[in-house]
């Protein structure tokens, strides 16, 4: 648990050290810096709901619509904390309603970590900014993905997956991104 309030942490930096002028600049996931913000917003608050019980059909209505509203940073924020108090209150074997079927909580929380950390990464690419991700939160999501990693990447919203190309000393934040289909 305490992975997803680092991650979460982490996204909300990158989200507030991003420019007032990159806001409409395409971004590695093919969303403008503005709508990838808003997907992770709309993930948060989505998995919150299921989490807390809220049925998949009535949870994305309720996320429908500008997440974002005039504060973005505010709306990571408060959409990250709602989101790690739903996963510490939920067993890691729960069934919640996933993007292709029910799944384990646990299943469910390597998903929205991935989300956090590697669109972080992409708003840093689409607005130019030093692109190091806190190595902690790398090293600690890539312990707990590797595990999983051939079911994530058949997943298939991941991109390509790992290229096979980085040399054996990448760094760790290289493997993870390669992993998730980005080449830096």
């Amino acid at each position: 648990m305490e992975l997803i309030d680092a991650a979460s942490a982490e996204f909300a930096r990158v989200v507030r050290a991003l420019p007032a002028d990159v806001w409409d600049r395409p971004t590695p996931s093919e969303m403008s810096v503005r709508d990838l913000v808003q997907h992770v917003v709309v993930g948060n608050r989505f998995t919150a709901l299921l989490l807390d019980g809220v049925g998949r059909e009535e949870a994305r209505a309720a996320v429908s619509g500008d997440q974002l509203g005039d504060d973005p940073v505010a709306a990571v924020v408060e959409s990250s904390q709602r989101q790690a108090q739903a996963f510490a209150a939920t067993a890691p074997d729960q069934p919640v309603a996933g993007p292709e079927g029910t799944i384990p909580a646990a299943a469910f929380l390597r998903f929205r970590l991935i989300d956090l950390v590697v669109h972080a990464w992409d708003l840093l690419r689409a607005a130019g900014l030093d692109e190091t991700l806190d190595e902690q939160v790398v090293l600690d999501l890539m312990a707990l993905v590797e595990p999983h990693l051939d079911d994530l990447i058949s997943y298939g919203a991941y991109g390509s997956g790992p290229s096979g190309t980085l040399p054996a000393d990448a760094s760790p934040q290289a493997w993870l991104l390669d992993w998730f289909g980005r080449r830096p």
